[in-house]
């Protein structure tokens, strides 16, 4: 199963800022692999070094619970023999202070697969939520999401010595985001060569990922044994922050517009002007008034107000244009 693409709400906006990250993170990956381990695990994030505030150095040794192998008994069920081992981690010096690699990991990978499929998700999932907000509410929102992914992390195993890095949180963040802005925008997946490309709506295909990130988080818990050193509970936080933080926007400004403070048809995000052509010449004169035909008022725009279609936005500026003609005559 891959996930090749969605449907794009882009309103005539580039998404400069989601790809200047993929940018970033590949060119930090280049200088892991130039500068090598010290800097990899020097700038990482350390559950223990963000508890104890120290910058952890030299060599520390992780306890993990293995089976060495067990045997089948006579009724056929595996008896596995769990044996304790250490494995060393090397730690060196990190930035001043140290709770800065809560930021740094975010842009750093463990190898290129792991690179490559989170700026997948990142292109994917970002472009859209990027061009429903404005370029800098997106950079500030991802960046927010990191650091919640990263807390959820470190919360989760206070003192473990393992380093953590990777974008994943972040883009985690950005799917929760995603999935309030458009839960049936249809997702592109790519089955198989039998059953081939098929579209589900991005509530299905983010759900499921969704509960395989909480099932593999308390499977992890309840056993060492059965961790795959994948820090699902930076995902779940990520996600939970990114849903949290968009939904908080929404109801800010839906108390802007209640007290006043700004305009039902002001824009969240500046609308670019290619987004939206020249009015068109009125070729209708009796077009029915939905108001006095059912006595139903419309109810205010969403105040995300690029969430909706040109031809809404188009609407609006029109209004805007024709009051600001009466104000001049």
């Amino acid at each position: 199963m891959l996930i090749l693409g969605d449907e794009g709400h882009y309103h005539g906006r580039f998404p400069w800022v989601t790809a200047s990250l993929v940018v970033t993170n590949i060119f930090v990956f280049m200088a892991q692999v130039g500068l090598g381990e010290p800097f990899t695990n020097g700038f990482s994030c350390v559950p223990e070094e963000m508890i104890s505030c120290q910058d952890l150095v030299g060599t520390k040794y992780h306890k993990v619970k293995m089976d060495v192998g067990g045997r089948f008994d006579r009724k056929g069920n595996y008896q596995p023999k769990i044996e304790t081992k250490s494995f060393p981690i090397k730690h060196y010096h990190g930035p001043v202070p140290i709770h800065l690699t809560m930021f740094t990991s975010m842009f750093m990978h463990g190898d290129i697969f792991h690179l490559i499929g989170n700026m997948w998700f990142l292109l994917i999932f970002g472009r859209n939520v990027e061009c429903a907000m404005s370029h800098g509410r997106f950079l500030a929102f991802y960046v927010a999401c990191g650091l919640a992914a990263n807390v959820a992390h470190v919360l989760s195993d206070m003192h473990s010595i393992i380093p953590c890095l990777g974008a994943s949180g972040a883009i985690s963040g950005t799917m929760g985001a995603y999935i309030s802005i458009h839960p049936l925008n249809k997702i592109k997946i790519w089955m198989g060569w039998w059953l081939g490309v098929i579209e589900v709506p991005a509530i299905v295909v983010i759900g499921i990922w969704f509960v395989l990130q909480y099932t593999s988080a308390f499977v992890g818990l309840e056993d060492d044994m059965y961790s795959d050193n994948v820090a699902y509970f930076a995902h779940l936080g990520g996600f939970c922050a990114g849903f949290a933080i968009l939904r908080g926007m929404v109801f800010y400004i839906r108390r802007q517009q209640a007290t006043g403070e700004i305009t039902e048809d002001e824009p969240l995000a500046p609308v670019e002007q290619d987004a939206v052509s020249p009015p068109l010449p009125a070729v209708q004169a009796n077009i029915p008034d939905p108001l006095s035909d059912t006595g139903v008022k419309a109810g205010a725009p969403d105040p995300f107000a690029t969430f909706l279609s040109v031809q809404t936005l188009r609407k609006m500026q029109e209004k805007k244009r024709e009051e600001q003609e009466a104000t001049s005559n």
